[in-house]
């Protein structure tokens, strides 16, 4: 009988656990809202700027793209913002995560109110 009451406080408390992550996901992580309805014009100026900020101030293209370990770490042909570094345990990380593919083939659906939400707001 004691020990149906203890599987039962385990089982409430587990209950209780699930409630308490569901809350705060909904409650108090920011909720983006939709992604705003903008176009942006493709300049040769907007477009050196992309490039120097990808590249140069958040160094997006260091980790969405293919390397080759035995080239200190260079993307390979073709692999440039095409993803795949791997972060993983050895990082200190729980489990294993690969930067996606962020190259223009991939995010050719994407519209560029969706792409400015997930630059700004993750």
């Amino acid at each position: 009988m004691k020990a149906v009451k203890v599987i039962g406080f385990i089982l409430l408390g587990l209950l209780g656990l699930v409630g308490a992550t569901g809350t705060y996901v909904k409650v108090a992580l920011p909720d983006t809202g939709p992604a705003p309805q903008i176009k942006i014009e493709r300049t040769a100026e907007r477009i050196k700027r992309g490039d120097y900020l990808a590249n140069h101030v958040s160094v997006c293209m260091d980790c969405h793209s293919t390397k080759d370990e035995s080239l200190y770490g260079r993307p390979v042909v073709g692999g440039f913002g095409a993803g795949g570094e791997k972060f993983d345990q050895q990082q200190g990380l729980p489990g294993k995560f690969y930067a996606s593919n962020i190259t223009p083939y991939k995010l050719t659906s994407w519209t560029d109110g969706e792409l400015f939400r997930a630059l700004t707001t993750g």
